[in-house]
């Protein structure tokens, strides 16, 4: 609060009454006091909080995901809450829907609750908020996802590029040359990574993708479907199919099974899903293990928490390919 009076040129007192909504204070030194508070990235009872984290335990901790009804998010949840549950903490989580106005007003609602942390798996870029509250002295873990820039963070994610570049190359050393790739909505970091993985697996075996078999975007399991059964309407169409998410390989296994394709187009899936193995054919797919890796990212947290000063750590993991019977199928 000083810092905001001295910035604003107003005495302590008129801080207190702006930012505690008490009256008494003219129009023109309120929007003064705001406009310095937005500036400096002020909350309210920010000493309360920092002898709050001053304490044995944490009492709560914040999770920003994007949307908890994916079974891999709500998976990285869970590794979260094994780690908090031991502590006696509590986690705080909502869901972004892909949304960066509600990913800011869901961090902001979670500072202003005080929370002793924060875990965000990022549905932007803007990394203006997560600096203001570094420099508060917030400890913040990114999960998933990392934001552009050198941002001073703790990391933990999958190996995104190194997946999709084995699981490309998976197709490609059992004979096939006419590949389609099928992943998420290239605004997302992780998709950006696996099409750079898928591309450079093709272009290292001098093989051209044609442009109407590279298809990306934010869609449901359903639609999904349709797009798949697309790219067997005409000739020559795609022998494997490398699918990027877990909804993206959920819809494209239903299109093959509806066309009769199941057992004649090879198909590699990132991530896995519920009944996987159990298909016919089983689904091959580069895994990830969302549960350990929220368990990691809720014990860096707990690190910070604590009061490490360790460097930022970037914990890359590697999942290696599952063959299960899809991703071995030969061209015909």
């Amino acid at each position: 609060m000083h810092d905001v009076a001295r910035e604003a040129g107003v005495s302590l007192k008129t801080v207190s009454r702006v930012v505690n909504r008490e009256g008494g204070v003219s129009e023109a030194l309120t929007a003064r006091v705001e406009s310095a508070v937005a500036a400096m990235g002020y909350r309210p009872d920010d000493r309360a909080r920092r002898l709050r984290r001053a304490a044995p335990h944490a009492a709560t901790i914040g999770f920003v995901l994007v949307d908890v009804a994916n079974p891999f998010f709500s998976s990285l949840l869970r590794g979260i809450e094994d780690v908090a549950r031991s502590r006696g903490c509590l986690v705080l989580a909502g869901s972004t829907d892909r949304s960066e106005v509600r990913e800011r007003r869901l961090i902001e609602e979670l500072v202003d609750r005080r929370v002793d942390g924060l875990i965000v798996a990022p549905s932007g870029t803007d990394v203006a908020l997560l600096t203001a509250e570094i420099h508060r002295g917030s400890p913040v873990v990114l999960l998933d996802r990392e934001l552009p820039g050198d941002v001073p963070l703790d990391v933990v994610r999958s190996d995104h590029y190194g997946g999709a570049l084995a699981a490309t190359r998976h197709l490609l050393d059992r004979g096939h040359t006419e590949v389609a790739y099928l992943g998420d909505d290239l605004q997302i970091f992780t998709a950006r990574l696996r099409l750079a993985g898928f591309r450079d697996a093709m272009d290292a075996a001098g093989l051209r993708v044609p442009d109407d078999r590279v298809i990306s975007g934010s869609y449901p399991a359903d639609e999904w479907r349709t797009i798949t059964s697309g790219l067997f309407d005409a000739e020559p169409h795609p022998t494997a199919l490398f699918t990027a998410q877990n909804y993206v390989t959920i819809g494209s296994v239903n299109a093959l099974h509806d066309l009769g394709l199941q057992h004649r187009i090879a198909l590699v899936g990132f991530d896995d899903f519920e009944l996987a193995e159990t298909l016919d054919p089983a689904i091959t797919v580069v895994p990830q293990q969302p549960r350990e890796m929220g368990r990691r990212a809720a014990e860096l947290l707990f690190r910070r928490i604590d009061g490490t000063d360790e460097p930022p750590i970037r914990d890359i993991i590697d999942h290696p390919l599952v063959a299960r019977g899809s991703g071995e199928i030969p061209p015909p």
